[in-house]
């Protein structure tokens, strides 16, 4: 797992889990999701940002977290804020990963290994 990779990818997970925690009063007020499935919901949704961002040692981080992405967009079915959250959470995941790997092409091109 290359150190970019590792970067790019805890910090969107790190502040994809706290956009999702915050979330949860929202679900809970504005939209009249029963509080233990909100905070059941939200907060596993969290942990398991937490998680992967242990799994980035490990080599599973990366599907994970790409598995994570459409989960956190489904959420949007019922807190319709979450829908443009997990689209930008998404969108900075795929993104970043794609700049890390650009990145990373044009190093070794340029210093060898």
């Amino acid at each position: 797992m290359k150190k970019g990779q590792r970067i790019i990818g805890s910090s969107v997970l790190a502040f994809e889990a706290i956009a999702i925690w915050l979330a949860i009063p929202v679900a809970i007020q504005n939209h009249n999701i029963s509080a233990l499935i909100a905070i059941g919901a939200g907060g596993t949704l969290g942990l398991f940002c937490l998680l992967i961002i242990g799994g980035f040692t490990r080599g599973w981080a990366i599907p994970a977290g790409s598995a994570l992405q459409p989960a956190v967009l489904l959420t949007g079915l019922w807190v319709p804020p979450m829908l443009f959250i997990g689209a930008l959470f998404a969108v900075l995941w795929g993104g970043g990963l794609l700049l890390v790997r650009r990145a990373e092409r044009i190093r070794q091109q340029r210093f060898g290994s």
